[in-house]
């Protein structure tokens, strides 16, 4: 009688778990997502053991994540639901082979900083392309169209496990197992990923789909469309801005508390908590009314986040940054996410998940090499503070712009 209780308190909770195929999928997802943190984060500190260079650093970021400003647009107006299930395999494929390439030369001891930047560059191409085939699977696979923004909020608290996980597992598995496991983690867990993904029927396979949707088509929408209209741009900021903190990260954790490896995972880790915490609130019941109510509020939550990174000493307060940062970036992320997927048209769902991707993902490489450049010229806390000030001044003028421009429309 309890199981069945907590049962019905579950599904009431996360209603889309209702759904086999969305569970097949996130168990798939829990295993890659997890795998791919524990290999970027091995690579940060291999590089930064190697090089000693935040430039290079940031480089290897712009490198891993960099393709999606590009790649990913072009690749999500190509998807649709009857090749999402076939692009997301050869992704898999690919990557598992990139990893197997690492993990040989590692065990060769050949290794080293060019041919890791090398391997970053087809990693980040693969992760573009992957992004929109994945959401396209997801969204595709469900029965019932009101799990939309349930299921996407899903695939971000998934995402975010991953990402508190990854980097504890990095930070301890580095120093003391070697690099190379990491890669063998990540093989692992794309196997696991691909056997789960195998077993996904998409439910709308054989629905039929506009054969005219391009990346104008999601263009087009975006302009026309309030929400989009000022959250994408928005989005881009909180990316370019506050994002690529993670180029920081092993930074302040040598040089404001004198051990890298330990503390590049435990703020790794905390900001994976409160992306976490966004990501359950935001997947729960109530999460479509707390984005309504709180979207506006998440850059703000980021600004004052990154002020007190630049402020502050103190491990406890850094690691209370690093929550509420991860928090806001996810609660904003996840809100834009879910809110366009529930309202767009279908046939350009695809191109949408790409221009997402663009205006996130994407410009965060762009940020990893400014933020880089800056923390070796302005140091580690005085860059948190720039990133502060720039991201506030974006956000106003991307309101401010809106703005100006409906009361241009309406007075015409």
């Amino acid at each position: 009688m309890r199981m069945a209780a907590q049962t019905g308190f579950v599904s009431r909770l996360f209603p889309a778990l209702a759904e086999a195929s969305l569970r097949r999928y996130l168990s798939g997802q829990v295993a890659s997502v997890l795998g791919s943190w524990t290999q970027n984060v091995t690579l940060n500190l291999l590089v930064y053991h190697l090089s000693g260079s935040a430039a290079i650093l940031a480089l290897l970021n712009f490198l891993l994540y960099g393709p999606q400003l590009i790649v990913a647009p072009i690749a999500g107006s190509r998807i649709s639901s009857t090749n999402a299930k076939r692009a997301t395999l050869c992704v898999l494929a690919a990557s598992l082979a990139l990893t197997a390439s690492l993990f040989t030369l590692s065990l060769l001891g050949v290794l080293g900083v060019k041919l890791i930047l090398a391997h970053a560059l087809a990693i980040g191409v693969s992760s573009a392309v992957e992004t929109p085939a994945r959401q396209v699977l997801l969204l595709t696979s469900l029965e019932h169209p009101t799990h939309t923004s349930n299921a996407v909020a899903m695939n971000t608290m998934v995402y975010n496990v991953g990402r508190m996980v990854g980097p504890t597992i990095a930070g301890f598995v580095y120093p003391t197992l070697r690099p190379r496991t990491s890669f063998v983690i990540y093989a692992v867990a794309l196997c696991f990923m691909a056997t789960c993904v195998r077993s996904i029927r998409t439910a709308s396979a054989a629905r039929p789909e506009r054969a005219d949707s391009s990346l104008r088509d999601a263009v087009g929408y975006v302009m026309s469309d309030a929400f989009s209209a000022r959250y994408l741009p928005i989005l881009a900021c909180i990316g370019l801005f506050a994002g690529s903190y993670q180029t920081l990260v092993p930074l302040l954790a040598d040089q404001g508390f004198h051990d890298a490896a330990r503390f590049t995972g435990v703020f790794f880790a905390c900001a994976g908590a409160g992306s976490l915490s966004a990501a359950i609130l935001l997947s729960s019941a109530i999460g479509t009314l707390a984005s309504r109510r709180f979207i506006a509020w998440a850059p703000w939550t980021a600004v004052g986040a990154l002020a007190l990174l630049a402020a502050t000493s103190e491990a406890a307060a850094t690691a209370s940054a690093f929550y509420a940062l991860g928090f806001s970036l996810t609660f904003a992320a996840t809100s834009t996410n879910a809110t366009i997927q529930r309202q767009c048209p279908k046939h350009v769902r695809g191109g949408l998940v790409g221009m997402y991707g663009m205006a996130y993902n994407g410009t965060m490489p762009l940020g990893y090499l400014l933020v880089g450049t800056a923390s070796e010229a302005l140091g580690v806390r005085h860059t948190f503070s720039a990133m502060a000030m720039v991201l506030a001044s974006g956000v106003i003028a991307v309101i401010a712009w809106q703005r100006i421009t409906n009361q241009r429309a309406g007075a015409q």
